[in-house]
């Protein structure tokens, strides 16, 4: 996907609603992914590098890194805290 390509694709997904969060690779994209659908979030997994300035997609777009990165996108809103009877501060 070429940057022109990759900045559509961005854009269309924010006016769906979703919110880009970050480009990563494993492992720390799936520790992502479940700790934003704990939330109660919907996640969405691009497996391209999108919504990046052009001027540092290089390393995206390099061949044996392109595949490597995807960006993490998350939609909704999270799930408020559930009030806890801790009697710890009582």
């Amino acid at each position: 996907m070429n940057r022109e390509e990759a900045s559509s694709r961005h854009a269309r997904l924010e006016a769906e609603g979703w919110v880009r969060r970050f480009t990563a690779d494993e492992p720390r994209l799936s520790e992502m992914k479940e700790f934003y659908w704990s939330l109660g979030l919907e996640v969405l997994v691009e497996q391209e590098a999108l919504g990046e300035d052009a001027e540092c997609r290089s390393c995206f777009e390099t061949e044996g890194f392109k595949s490597r990165y995807q960006t993490l996108y998350t939609r909704g809103e999270a799930i408020p805290e559930k009030d806890v009877d801790d009697d710890l501060f009582e």
